[in-house]
């Protein structure tokens, strides 16, 4: 009669195990399902980022979704004063690799290009920086988008640095989240 008593406590304890741990994979296994589930609903999961090149720096940025304006903080680090003549940001490169595949392609001060009444020339000194704002472009006109989606692209700048004449330069690939 002990045998069967002891046998018995055995299963409930071979139960009791199973249901214990059973009952934690289900958690876990519901937890996995809501953080992939929510990670595929989230359209902008990757990490936004400004990759300046060389001999400029950024800063703060961000696109709005209404408008497809992109306020981006840039910086310099030639050691003379460069004469800024306009700005743009597209998300494809042409075909020679060299200015934007849309929108502001010749990256002028046309007033059409930028918010607020246009660009203004500037100067921008070593070392410190400028913002400026500019609408985004893809393939289908102004970059507008959802609102916490994302935008990857290109920005361009037309400047002239003082003996060194005036070149049009990309000077940042961006990832920004709209905002």
């Amino acid at each position: 009669m002990m045998l069967a008593k002891a046998g018995t406590a055995k299963a409930q304890a071979a139960v009791d195990f199973m249901v214990s741990y059973g009952i934690v994979l289900l958690v876990l296994g519901i937890a996995v399902i809501l953080l992939y589930s929510l990670a595929i609903n989230n359209s902008y999961s990757e990490t936004p980022y400004c990759t300046p090149s060389p001999g400029f720096a950024c800063g703060a940025y961000s696109i709005n979704s209404i408008s497809g304006v992109l306020l981006i903080q840039l910086a310099q680090a030639s050691g003379a004063e460069v004469t800024v003549g306009g700005v743009a940001c597209a998300a494809n490169v042409n075909a020679s690799g060299n200015k934007p595949a849309e929108g502001n392609i010749y990256v002028t001060q046309a007033t059409s290009y930028y918010p607020s009444g246009g660009f203004v020339t500037n100067t921008m000194y070593s070392g410190r920086s400028v913002t400026y704002q500019m609408y985004c472009y893809n393939n289908g006109g102004v970059a507008k988008g959802n609102l916490g989606n994302g935008f990857t692209g290109y920005v361009w700048m037309n400047y002239t640095i003082p003996g060194y004449g005036q070149q049009t330069q990309l000077v940042a690939t961006i990832n920004a989240k709209y905002t």
